[in-house]
């Protein structure tokens, strides 16, 4: 399967991408609080989505019935990247 999509982000402004004959505005221009959804917030909801569609599709492959699914992902952004560190594998 392919996948293609267009973004546009515009100086000081906030960005859209173009996806499935939608159009999606997200927040990039960090002038504060926005009502758009962030690119974080866009990221773990592609990854809720993904999952949430192999639920609907094993659903028929394995052979159960669901009536609902939620599902609840968290994360958190570390605001000095410089600090993370990288263990060496023994």
């Amino acid at each position: 399967m392919d996948y293609q999509l267009t973004t546009t982000a515009y100086a000081g402004k906030d960005a859209s991408l173009s996806l499935g004959g939608a159009t999606l505005a997200f927040g990039t221009s960090g002038k504060g609080e926005t009502a758009l959804p962030s690119p974080a917030e866009l990221f773990l909801g592609s990854i809720a989505a993904c999952i949430l569609k192999n639920v609907e599709r094993f659903s028929g492959l394995l052979e159960f019935e669901y009536e609902s699914a939620v599902l609840t992902l968290q994360a958190k952004r570390m605001e000095n990247p410089s600090l993370w560190r990288i263990s060496p594998m023994h």
